[in-house]
């Protein structure tokens, strides 16, 4: 497997800054690393809040502890997460990484010639 290839899955498939790991460019992994671990943090931080708080609301419920009840205190969980904020933090991870991607490409072609 050549270079270029082994760079682009390494970003595409473990993490941000892994390609340019391989490639001996430290500071730009590390760039990559931290600008997709943000929202990445952001994004679990906010779901295991909200599946925390979504599970004690089940525990703390008196009711039959059917399906249905379940759901009920779900959906009513779910009208307080921040959506827009997530999907922002998706859209700049998505976007972080798509970058990557491109970059440890690039990096691989131009550290090839």
């Amino acid at each position: 497997m050549n270079l270029t290839v082994k760079a682009g899955l390494l970003s595409a498939l473990l993490f941000p800054g892994a390609g340019q790991w391989l490639l001996k460019k430290h500071l730009r992994a590390a760039i990559f690393a931290v600008a997709a671990g943000i929202p990445l943090y952001y994004i679990m931080d906010i779901t295991m809040t909200q599946t925390q708080l979504m599970v004690d609301k089940v525990l703390r419920s008196r009711s039959n502890l059917d399906i249905e009840n379940i759901a009920a205190l779900v959906n009513q969980q779910m009208v307080n997460i921040d959506t827009q904020g997530v999907q922002f933090a998706t859209f700049a991870l998505l976007c972080v990484w798509v970058i990557n991607i491109l970059d440890a490409i690039k990096l691989a072609r131009k550290h090839a010639d």
